[in-house]
């Protein structure tokens, strides 16, 4: 008989600060990155020299481990918040709807004016992802505004969180004169968008930007789509203000039947 497979080490890791520090009937438990090292050690684990990369994995790569996640109250889950340097904190929160493009959505084809030499060049999918949005502008389609990309790989520090991560940020000016300041995700691989993500971007961009409105963009592929998602969070759970899906195309590929159709899409307050 084979002997059942241990779980993971950084799932071992977490399951143990989890249960050391969870009390029975609580629905927030603090903890400081120091247990991580703790854990490894009573567990007589490879110590993990990268101790951030554990609460990374299961905010943004993976499921709660089900030794953690099966604590929940009925109709809640657990998730790890920032709770400042070196400091985190599990939250039971409302089972979350994962962010996903929707497939009966409609397709919108552009003409792809993104540089060869740059999709060619291009070192993963993240990358070849935020190229692909700036090079087509297709922030400017999708939320209607004039949109300027203001700085790749943000890092800054929010007091209450810790250290936040932000793969993109756009200044962007709409036809009323209202200034925008919009925090961009791109999601691919294993990556997947979660409630922290979109509460920390939006803390960075009232920390740093305090006047300007935010939006919390997400984009994604989608096949041979790219799927731009403008999100927020109520109620404790992230929901989606808009989607929209484009797909890029030579311009010779869209035909007189598809401008028609977004002909009829439009509405008067885009005339």
């Amino acid at each position: 008989m084979a002997t059942p497979k241990s779980p993971p080490r950084y799932e071992q890791i977490l399951s143990w600060v989890f249960e050391k520090r969870h009390t029975a009937g609580s629905l927030q438990v603090s903890w400081d990155r120091e247990d991580l090292d703790t854990g490894a050690e009573v567990l007589g684990l490879k110590r993990v020299k990268n101790l951030g990369d554990i609460p990374y994995t299961y905010r943004f790569r993976k499921d709660m481990p089900a030794s953690i996640n099966g604590t929940a109250p009925a109709g809640m889950e657990w998730i790890i918040r920032g709770a400042g340097d070196g400091k985190y904190r599990f939250d039971a929160i409302p089972t979350q709807i994962q962010i996903v493009p929707n497939p009966s959505l409609s397709v919108t084809k552009i003409p792809d004016a993104t540089p060869e030499i740059i999709t060619a060049a291009a070192l993963n999918d993240e990358q070849a992802l935020l190229a692909k949005v700036r090079y087509n502008r297709l922030i400017d389609i999708f939320l209607g505004v004039a949109s300027y990309s203001l700085q790749s790989h943000l890092r800054t520090k929010v007091a209450e969180i810790g250290q936040v991560e932000v793969d993109e940020i756009y200044a962007a000016v709409d036809r009323y004169g209202r200034q925008f300041i919009l925090p961009v995700q791109a999601k691919g691989g294993s990556d997947r968008l979660g409630i922290t993500q979109v509460e920390q971007d939006m803390a960075a961009c009232d920390v740093r930007w305090p006047n300007m409105i935010c939006r919390n963009i997400s984009v994604q592929f989608a096949g041979d789509l790219i799927a731009l998602f403008d999100l927020t969070v109520q109620d404790d759970r992230v929901v989606i203000r808009r989607e929209a899906h484009y797909k890029l195309v030579p311009s010779n590929e869209i035909t007189v039947a598809d401008l028609q159709s977004y002909g009829l899409a439009a509405g008067p307050e885009d005339a």
